[in-house]
């Protein structure tokens, strides 16, 4: 190592303290998310009597129209100059954002209407959007270091998948309580992260303190964001993100119908494998990050997405009932997932870096609207074409008329389709050119142009 990589590896080591604190609004974040998606639509429908077509269209709307809201905000964040850093002031306006719509959607009480659901929904997704946007432009600005921001995104990682973790172990914990009062699981969510939001977002900005943002600031219009598209690394990594977040939506379309139609698994284990999912996350979380940092993250990823279409085809063969072979395939799914999540993110960390070389310009916070735009609209997609096709085939929930062309159909869903676009996944990104050597080159030259 030389006398110059060194100095520069010192400057960007981090501790693990530092990393922890980074990453830990990931935790009330994706308790958020598991609850938007599962829970409240059920909650609104039924227990506050809302019409359930109504609750349908407006949560689609209002997802639809988030998709809009990231790149807007991610041009800002570019454009963000203050004495308290380029990030942080972003992320002490989304969290009280975050905690106004869970207030509304969680705590809400018979008799809201429409509108009052929608109020809410924008300002959870709103606060959402800029919070996990802020952290993500954190963790590409206090470091540089290619083995660094893996360990960053790693930490991300972990904390994302304890969320989860804790917010789906409440039916359970609670499950005394629900059979009394169906609403009280949502409204214990709705508390716990009323309680973390501003906990993890207060160490997040009194322990992180960014780097130096260039001076120049840029504009943010759509001929801005196609720019974007200009360097191969952004094309490639944004065409992987897409095929993943198609994969994983559809699947999970699927998912219940699948393992208790046709696998005949029991409802309560099947939520337990979402768990076993999360736990081993955590788990392989730095394993991938070392598996990153030997081989390069793009390779990892390759390999993590190969993974997943594997587990996706021995999940097919898996004999009806046999809960051995279906814990045992949710390890090594988990395993693979965890890849698939964190390390676009830290891709696209280095493609700001390469980006910012090119055009002269910070726009890390528009290429990581565009990555959390890309995943955001695969899965909506997903959603539309799995209940198409499943209206096609002419497939019933929950009836025991479906014919045999109906549950292959279902099968095809769960396997097939996903299995395919990950390896889709995986060709497209094996292509990607911003290795750990070219990567070391680009950090090299925009270390000579600061000098």
């Amino acid at each position: 190592m030389s006398d110059e990589t060194a100095v520069l590896h010192s400057r960007s080591h981090r501790s693990h303290l530092l990393l922890a604190a980074l990453a830990m609004p990931a935790l009330p974040m994706s308790a958020l998310t598991l609850p938007l998606i599962i829970y409240l639509p059920e909650f609104y429908a039924h227990t506050l009597g809302l019409n359930l077509a109504t609750v349908g269209l407006i949560f689609t709307v209002v997802r639809l129209a988030d998709l809009l809201f990231d790149p807007f905000v991610g041009g800002l964040m570019d454009r963000t100059r203050t004495r308290w850093g380029q990030f942080r002031p972003w992320l002490l306006l989304g969290g009280p954002l975050v905690m106004a719509g869970t207030w509304m959607l969680f705590m809400a009480r018979p008799g809201v209407g429409p509108l009052y659901l929608s109020v809410g929904l924008v300002l959870a997704y709103v606060g959402y959007s800029i919070v996990v946007l802020s952290q993500m432009g954190m963790g590409a600005a206090i470091t540089d270091d290619y083995q660094q921001r893996s360990r960053v995104f790693a930490w991300w990682m972990v904390f994302n998948t304890v969320g989860q973790i804790l917010v789906m172990a409440m039916p359970v914990f609670f499950a005394d309580r629900i059979a009394n009062d169906s609403s009280f699981t949502v409204r214990t969510m709705g508390w716990f992260i009323l309680a973390s939001v501003p906990l993890t977002i207060a160490v997040t900005v009194a322990a992180v303190r960014e780097g130096d943002a260039p001076k120049q600031a840029h504009t943010a219009r759509l001929h801005d964001y196609l720019g974007l598209f200009g360097l191969s690394s952004t094309r490639l990594l944004l065409i992987t993100q897409l095929c993943v977040g198609l994969g994983l939506g559809i699947s999970a379309a699927v998912f219940l119908f699948f393992f208790t139609m046709l696998k005949q698994v029991p409802f309560a284990y099947v939520g337990l494998q979402f768990v076993a999912f999360y736990v081993v996350g955590v788990a392989t979380a730095p394993v991938w990050s070392m598996i990153s940092n030997r081989v390069g993250r793009h390779r990892a990823l390759a390999i993590g997405c190969c993974g997943f279409a594997t587990y996706m085809v021995l999940m097919m063969a898996m004999p009806p009932g046999n809960m051995v072979y279906f814990f045992g395939m949710g390890l090594l799914g988990g395993t693979m997932a965890c890849s698939v999540d964190m390390l676009p993110r830290s891709m696209m960390a280095d493609v700001a870096d390469e980006d910012r070389l090119v055009s002269g310009q910070d726009r890390t916070g528009m290429l990581f609207a565009l990555l959390t735009v890309t995943h955001k609209f695969g899965q909506a997609m997903s959603i539309g074409i799995v209940y198409f096709a499943l209206d096609l085939i002419g497939f019933k929930a929950g009836s025991p008329a479906n014919s045999e062309a109906a549950l292959r159909g279902v099968s095809i869903l769960y396997g097939v389709v996903p299995g395919v676009l990950y390896i889709a996944s995986a060709l497209v990104v094996s292509r990607f050119g911003l290795t750990p050597a070219r990567h070391a080159a680009v950090r090299e030259e925009l270390a000579a142009i600061r000098a």
